[in-house]
């Protein structure tokens, strides 16, 4: 088994019809340009030592344009202000750097990446990774590191990664990748989880790698992955480094709330909740009652409540994880909410499922004696009922059958809502499709290092399937399955909380360890797969 992966990432025929008066004809244009743009001269020269110019002018043998140069051409060290690049719109047959005055240091070399920028005029072909070095001592350093960038959790990593160095001197703290620029740079190369930084200087270095997503060369928490080496990274050396990304969970953090209608808020946040609460501080009319869930989509909480409160403002105490959030609202006078209920959608097996009815408004109780469910052959169905007040679902539990029909009737009055009000009569159909239209697989994990484990079957797009969690057995089952292609995912869960936890670069604590499996897992339909492998 693998513990990473790969990235997976026409040229025009220009047909020329020349008409006379005396004859017709096709003349052969030639073979298609497929040749990227070649460096012809640079002044500079490249590699050059002893710099002091402000100008680099790198010239090459065909019209070229830069495509996307802010992303894809990398200062190492950062030149800060960042210095200016041309061409920009129209294509030239060179590139111009200027260097602002007084940016460069003494005695350093420095590299220009640039990526997969420069393309050919005509035709886009690309030269790839091409490098500009100069010095402005008497040497070009000449030390290189070298590495691979995966993600975390995800079998397929994000674009656009940077790996980067800052020297372990006096002025380092783990800070610094907030907001600082690292002294080196460089990124993983397009298709490959592959990374190299090179022309360094000897010393200790701390290594770190950042998806970063608005091109400042800074971890932003909000967008960015990162990921980091534990150990110091001493150059010279010939070490391969492995490095896996994650994102971070946030700090939980409440928003200023929302007025969707006259007594319901939305309360935005961020980060993970936890037994929170939702507390009106302001003072209130007796008897004051409140209710609220999450959305099924959003970070977002749904907030109601009774009776309405005429105040130029409100005030809340949003609390999660020993954190508390005073939050204000200035209520207006519009609309009021109305029942509204409607079937929770969902993609998955209806065998393996329950169903769910929703409202816009919280559910208070129900009438089970005003609800009926029959299959196709109008034979009543058992079931049983319970609300989910973490979604306000109305849940369905029953036992189901392949190629079956269920006919769900809510008489009126089945169903009350926080503020009294009660449906009309509703009519739902639930159907299962047969079991031999899913398949089945049996799976044995060998070497397994530790339980608990969670064990998912995810298609190309990092969709999960299904998911076993595993306390003590090598073997699981994955039951009616739609038939398709499949990564074997395996996470330890090291705490034994039931789900993947992300790292924290400030606490220098990793990820929870993520296996792929590299082949993937055809299922068919009608079908009990069996399969062994290996963790190595």
């Amino acid at each position: 088994m693998k513990i990473h992966f790969f990235k997976i990432l026409s040229v025009p025929v220009l047909a020329i019809l020349i008409s006379s008066c005396a004859q017709r004809g096709r003349p052969d244009g030639g073979p298609v340009d497929k040749d990227p743009p070649k460096v012809v001269s640079s002044d500079p020269e490249n590699y050059s030592t002893n710099y002091k110019k402000k100008e680099i002018i790198i010239n090459f043998n065909e019209y070229i344009k830069l495509d996307n140069p802010r992303q894809q051409i990398i200062f190492s060290p950062p030149i800060e202000p960042r210095p200016n690049i041309y061409p920009l719109g129209p294509a030239s047959r060179y590139v111009r750097i200027q260097i602002p005055r007084d940016s460069l240091e003494d005695n350093t070399t420095y590299t220009v990446n640039f990526g997969t920028s420069i393309k050919d005029n005509n035709e886009g072909n690309t030269l790839p990774y091409f490098k500009y070095v100069i010095s402005t001592g008497n040497h070009v350093d000449s030390l290189q590191v070298e590495g691979n960038v995966f993600d975390a959790y995800n079998r397929v990593s994000d674009e656009n990664i940077s790996v980067m160095l800052y020297p372990l001197d006096s002025t380092y703290s783990d800070s610094v990748v907030y907001d600082k620029i690292p002294r080196y740079i460089s990124f993983v190369r397009d298709s490959t989880s592959l990374f190299s930084l090179e022309n360094l200087k000897p010393g200790n270095y701390k290594m770190v790698a950042v998806s970063d997503k608005n091109g400042n060369y800074k971890f932003d928490p909000a967008q960015d992955k990162i990921g980091f080496v534990e150990d110091t990274v001493k150059i010279p050396t010939n070490q391969l480094y492995d490095i896996l990304v994650f994102k971070e969970e946030q700090d939980f953090k409440g928003f200023r709330p929302k007025q969707i209608s006259k007594q319901h808020f939305e309360f935005g946040f961020q980060g993970r909740l936890e037994d929170y609460k939702i507390d009106l501080i302001s003072e209130t009319e007796e008897p004051f009652e409140a209710k609220y869930f999450k959305d099924e989509k959003t970070d977002t909480i749904h907030y109601w409540y009774k009776p309405y409160l005429e105040r130029d403002s409100l005030l809340f105490a949003f609390s999660n994880q020993g954190r508390t959030d005073t939050l204000e609202i200035r209520p207006k006078q519009i609309e009021e909410d109305s029942l509204k209920i409607s079937e929770v959608k969902s993609d998955k097996n209806k065998l393996l499922t329950n169903f769910k009815l929703k409202a816009n408004t919280p559910f208070s109780r129900f009438e089970k004696d005003s609800i009926r469910m029959m299959n196709k052959d109008s034979i009543p169905v058992e079931f049983d009922l319970r609300i989910d007040t973490l979604y306000n679902h109305l849940i369905f539990k029953f036992e189901k059958e392949g190629s079956q029909s269920y006919k769900i009737d809510l008489l009126p009055g089945a169903i009350t809502d926080f503020y009294n009000t009660q449906n009309d009569s509703l009519n739902y159909t639930y159907s299962t499709k047969a079991n031999s239209e899913f398949g089945n697989l049996t799976l044995t994990i060998s070497n397994v290092n530790e339980f608990p484990i969670i064990v998912e079957l995810v298609d190309e797009k990092g969709k999960v399937e299904s998911s076993v969690y595993e306390t003590e057995n090598s073997t699981v089952n994955f039951s009616l399955v739609k038939p398709g292609d499949y990564y074997i995912r395996m996470i330890y869960d090291l705490n034994a909380n039931g789900r993947w936890d992300t790292g924290d670069f400030l606490e220098g604590r990793k990820a929870e360890p993520v296996l792929y499996e590299s082949r993937l897992v055809n299922i068919r339909a009608n079908w009990d797969e069996v399969l062994t492998i290996s963790l190595y």
